[in-house]
């Protein structure tokens, strides 16, 4: 039974190429040309397929690229238009610092003269030179009516 089990097989493992062989035999000059014809368009549809993907990330590249350009003259735009404003700081600053001078000299002649009131170094913080001249013509008034 084993040696007919193994003969069967080994018939079958040399026959079953030949069958196949005779197959192709008959038509070995028509199935190549088809074959190779079919192979040909699969690979140009494949190609074409690459070329497509290959202009899409060509496109998307320079879409990507104008944004970048647009959001950076963008940037620029709003930098630019920023940088006007830069010069007046440090005339805010000066500004400032005038107010509180102001203020501290209309604080030490109140002090040094004993009259006069803590409202007038409010008003010479918020008006700045205005109102130390605003003091000064009060206090000058104050003191033409002492003399008198």
């Amino acid at each position: 039974m084993k040696r007919y089990v193994l003969s069967t097989v080994l018939m079958t493992m040399f026959l079953s190429p030949a069958a196949f062989s005779q197959e192709y035999a008959e038509f070995p000059q028509e199935a190549e040309p088809l074959e190779q014809m079919e192979l040909q368009m699969q690979r140009r549809n494949m190609e074409l397929e690459m070329e497509e993907r290959e202009t899409d990330a060509k496109f998307h590249q320079e879409m990507r690229k104008l944004e970048l350009e647009e959001r950076r003259a963008h940037l620029e735009r709003q930098r630019k238009a920023h940088g006007h404003h830069k010069p007046m700081h440090p005339l805010l600053v000066v500004c400032l610092i005038v107010h509180i001078l102001v203020a501290i000299w209309v604080f030490q002649d109140i002090r040094r003269r004993n009259c006069g009131s803590g409202i007038w170094v409010f008003v010479a913080l918020l008006a700045g030179v205005f109102g130390a001249i605003a003091y000064a013509i009060v206090r000058l008034g104050d003191d033409a009516k002492k003399k008198a």
